[in-house]
């Protein structure tokens, strides 16, 4: 017998075409519909009463979610040798209109012609982005075949020639009157065909029914009942076979269902298979991990550390804490750095500025005054004269380009230099942050597994490779494989580790931290002189607790003096409001000038880039069963 389906006449073979054509549309215009419009088969109910006559009266009830303008509907059913009878149409209790033509009536009008092998039952609607339910009744003859032994009940409620997904599919079939008095299982017994995650139960004296979610298109579902012949005593003789069938019947279903149990487990197996690659891939990352990816362990374990861990400068540092990044405030703590080493000097003036028809205004302003290089005798540490190539970078890159070689530079000229310079500007941040990750290398602040990397990357890879080529017939265990060769070639990209060296400083450098914020809390014979408080102010900058430095720094050296020294002397020259308020103050201004000519760089630059028959599940046999069905649109 052949199938019942569901068909959109030309659809299946443009499926392909009209996938890979949304896929595009999906991909160029992200937020734009897919397709002007879909419709969403969301319930399949098949309602079947069989009659003592070997027929049976069926309701076939469509819910559809329509999207878009669609002006019909139909639904398409093989034959062979069980004719339709009686076919009505209707919505919301309301019968359409028979049309006896072969052309589409007007709304609320249906037809009914033969195609082939097939019954084609087509109504005309009015539907726009809404839900509708239809029915479809009609009446099958010789639905039942009586064996001599058995009836047989074997029918398809959806055809595999099913191009639509069907959300719940739900069939229910009632046996004729006396049903109930026989044994469910026994004398009568139940079995459904299809996808394993299908289930077919009895739900009463004499019903059965066929529960099925999330049925892919061009899989067929179908049941088969066999009951006593004595529920059909007005059969016609058309439908006898004069033959015996139960035991065959019971031999093809039993090895169907050792079939379907076998598929079965054999995707539990499936299953733990891909959740094994998933683990294996996380176990391997892991030592991998412990090996070369967890922080080295350390010597050091005390809370504070009262003097600089190691001669870095701050943007040296920077790398060592975070990893091969450089912030504004690390630019900023440079060039407080070359102020204290006397290659600038900072001048806190007051200046009017120009506020165009509101008059004028007073305000503080910063000047960097750039400063012959100091004799090394001048300086605490003789040491400190000599320039790393990134504080000469920035020292030049001020005085020439920034200044135009007039000697000094005021902050706010940086930020406006940026801003009209932007190109130019964010040039200079890049070759200046490489030339500092150059001199991180050199440090060698990290291990780098450029070996690693490559092996488990060929690693992940072959696995990935072995997944596509598991997909076509093991499609869980492929994705299981796929996904565990991925985390093999990407986690370990992520692994980053500063070497042991590098490790001890920046578990020291923490402890020297904490000691900045908590150092106004302990005996004054404990705290290093001001002039010392110079140099860690620095670091206190890329370490982010320059403010709760200076705050505490007012607190333990009042008027921010020691004996006759003075903080700053030499570099830093204070205005008419003198007091170390305004060195925060300027501190600030200088962070957020830099901060704000890198945010101006950094947004020039992104404008740039831009079997046994007492129910249960389904077997994956039969497509035996007559009947079926396929639906549609227009």
């Amino acid at each position: 017998m052949k199938k019942h389906g569901v068909f959109i006449k030309g659809f299946s073979g443009l499926l392909p075409v009209l996938l890979l054509s949304l896929f595009l549309v999906a991909v160029l215009f992200t937020g734009t519909a897919q397709a002007d419009r879909s419709f969403d088969l969301q319930q399949v109910l098949y309602e079947a009463q069989l009659l003592p006559d070997a027929s049976m009266e069926v309701t076939e009830r469509y819910t559809i979610d329509f999207s878009g303008k669609w002006n019909g509907f139909y639904v398409s059913i093989p034959q062979g040798d069980t004719p339709i009878r009686d076919v009505v149409v209707s919505e919301k209790g309301q019968a359409y209109e028979f049309n006896p033509g072969t052309d589409y009536g007007p709304p609320g009008t249906f037809l009914v012609k033969q195609e082939g092998d097939n019954l084609l039952i087509d109504w005309s609607i009015d539907a726009e982005d809404e839900t509708r339910t239809f029915e479809v009744s009609y009446r099958v003859l010789n639905a039942v075949k009586i064996h001599q032994d058995v009836a047989e009940f074997y029918r398809q409620f959806v055809g595999e020639e099913n191009q639509q997904e069907i959300d719940t599919l739900k069939a229910v079939v009632k046996l004729p009157p006396g049903a109930e008095k026989y044994s469910q299982g026994e004398d009568i017994r139940v079995w459904g065909h299809g996808p394993l995650n299908g289930n077919v139960e009895f739900t009463g004296p004499g019903e059965v029914s066929w529960n099925l979610s999330n049925l892919s298109a061009g899989t067929f579902v179908e049941g088969r009942v066999v009951m006593p012949v004595d529920l059909f005593p007005q059969a016609p003789g058309s439908v006898y076979t004069n033959k015996s069938a139960l035991e065959s019947i019971l031999e093809e279903e039993g090895g169907w269902a050792e079939a379907a149990n076998r598929q079965r487990l054999f995707a539990r197996f499936e299953i733990a298979g891909a959740a094994a690659a998933v683990g294996g891939a996380l176990l391997f990352i892991f030592f991998l991990w412990r090996k070369h990816g967890r922080s080295h362990p350390v010597s050091f374990d005390g809370e504070y550390y009262r003097e600089l861990p190691a001669d870095y400068s701050p943007a040296e540092l920077s790398q060592l804490l975070k990893y091969r990044k450089i912030e504004a405030k690390d630019f900023t703590a440079t060039i407080l750095d070359l102020a204290r080493r006397k290659y600038l000097r900072i001048d806190e003036e007051i200046v009017e500025k120009d506020r165009f028809l509101f008059g004028t205004k007073k305000e503080e302003a910063y000047r960097l005054t750039f400063l012959p290089a100091p004799e090394p005798a001048s300086l605490r540490n003789p040491g400190e004269a000599v320039l790393r190539p990134h504080e000469k970078d920035l020292l030049k890159y001020l005085a020439d380009t920034v200044a135009g070689g007039k000697g000094y530079v005021y902050l706010h000229e940086i930020e406006d230099f940026a801003k009209e310079n932007s190109e130019e500007f964010y040039s200079f941040w890049e070759e200046w942050t490489q030339q500092v990750f150059f001199q991180a290398d050199e440090l060698e602040f990290f291990e780098y597994n450029g070996g690693l990397i490559i092996k488990t990357a060929l690693m992940g890879l072959g696995v990935i490779i072995l997944a596509v080529l598991a997909f076509s017939r093991l499609p869980i265990l492929g994705v299981g494989l796929f996904i565990g060769g991925l985390l093999v070639v990407i986690v370990p990209l992520t692994f980053r580790r500063r070497s042991q060296g590098a490790q001890e400083d920046y578990v020291k450098w923490q402890a020297f931290r904490k000691f900045l914020l908590d150092f106004s809390q302990m005996e004054r014979h404990e705290i290093p002189s001001l002039v010392i408080w110079e140099h860690y102010l620095v670091y206190a900058v890329t370490l982010g607790v320059a403010k709760e430095v200076i705050q505490q720094l007012e607190l333990v050296f009042p008027n921010m003096q020691e004996g006759d020294y003075r903080f700053g002397y030499g570099w830093y020259y204070f205005g008419p409001h003198a007091h170390f308020a305004a060195f925060s103050s300027s501190l600030n201004s200088i962070n957020n000038s830099v901060e704000q000519a890198v945010k101006t760089v950094q947004t020039a630059a992104s404008k740039v880039s831009s079997g046994s028959g007492g129910g249960g599940g389904f077997s994956g046999g039969g497509g035996g069963g007559g009947g079926g069905g396929s639906f549609g649109g227009r």
